[in-house]
């Protein structure tokens, strides 16, 4: 391509509705152009940059042996009720209906549409299998921001294995996870591995691999004296032992006018929060829940649907 010919639209001025440094220059690189709110239009330089960073994907996938589709991305919703997921994905998921009235969505990952076309592997003489696709996903966020951090509609490599049992999966995992430590490498992206919540996906174990940046979202804990990794929503830490003094011979009450948070008790009547108790009214799964925490504790609503193994 002569660059005399190369569209490359580029700006002198900051668009004004660019908070991330990233955002501001790919707009002003002439890289990308907002058609609207969560939804970018890539132009021939972004292209480019997709093709290589898509062709590295490729190539480790395929070293470790997996094979590449390409699956629809509107889907009928029977096939999310018959994984009891098209409740759960609330209200970040497209749902439309077709001229026939037949309900359908827009995909915002595909476990349900592999899951039925692995239902054709007769025999555990077909399996390991290890599948994946570069698919346009689409979530409604409510509040789409940053660039291309967190849009409606997205490009995602998702991978996907099918063993005879764990230690199959246990190996499919690690193939994965060494595989995108290389292309990491190969695109000189510092990454860390995190310890993650599965959340709505379930599972038994997650990872997932963050970049630090200033315009991201996600918390990580990091211990600097070990590996420990995790996201907040999975952190867990070592709580210091609390020693018992004499205490009361019996219980008293203890009147507490006027208060209403753990803040306000221990600064107005010098209560320790660690040494107190709060309860949280939840409804989880359409159950009313009291969850108890230590009053100088917050609750982590992902911990907690975690710990009860709940939808919602």
């Amino acid at each position: 391509m002569r660059w005399s010919q190369l569209y490359v639209p580029t700006l002198r001025e900051d668009p004004a509705d660019a908070d991330a440094v990233s955002h501001r220059l790919l707009v002003r690189g002439g890289f990308v152009r907002q058609l609207m709110a969560g939804h970018y239009s890539l132009l021939p330089l972004a292209v480019r940059v997709r093709t290589k960073i898509m062709d590295i994907i490729r190539e480790e996938m395929t070293a470790i042996g997996v094979q590449e589709f390409i699956l629809p991305a509107l889907h009928p919703a029977e096939i999310w009720q018959r994984s009891g997921r098209w409740e759960v994905m609330g209200e970040e998921m497209f749902r439309l209906k077709d001229r026939k009235g037949a309900d359908l969505a827009l995909g915002m990952t595909h476990e349900e549409i592999f899951t039925v076309l692995s239902q054709e592997l007769r025999s555990y003489r077909n399996l390991p299998q290890m599948w994946f696709q570069f698919q346009t996903k689409f979530r409604d966020e409510a509040r789409p921001k940053s660039g291309l951090l967190r849009v409606r509609e997205f490009t995602m490599k998702d991978s996907y294995s099918f063993d005879v049992e764990d230690d199959g999966l246990d190996r499919s995992f690690e193939l994965h996870r060494t595989a995108y430590e290389r292309i990491f490498a190969r695109l000189s992206l510092p990454a860390i591995a995190v310890q993650a919540s599965s959340g709505s996906m379930g599972g038994s174990a997650s990872v997932e691999f963050m970049s630090p940046s200033e315009a991201g979202e996600d918390l990580v804990v990091r211990c600097p004296g070990c590996d420990y990794a995790a996201n907040a929503e999975k952190a867990t830490s070592a709580l210091p032992a609390v020693v018992d003094g004499a205490g009361l011979a019996a219980p008293e009450a203890f009147d507490t006018p006027d208060v209403r948070t753990i803040e306000e008790l221990a600064r107005l009547h010098e209560v320790a929060a660690e040494r107190q108790i709060k309860t949280l009214v939840y409804v989880v799964d359409g159950q009313l829940t009291l969850v108890l925490l230590r009053g100088d504790h917050n609750l982590v609503e992902q911990k907690l649907i975690d710990t009860l193994a709940a939808k919602a």
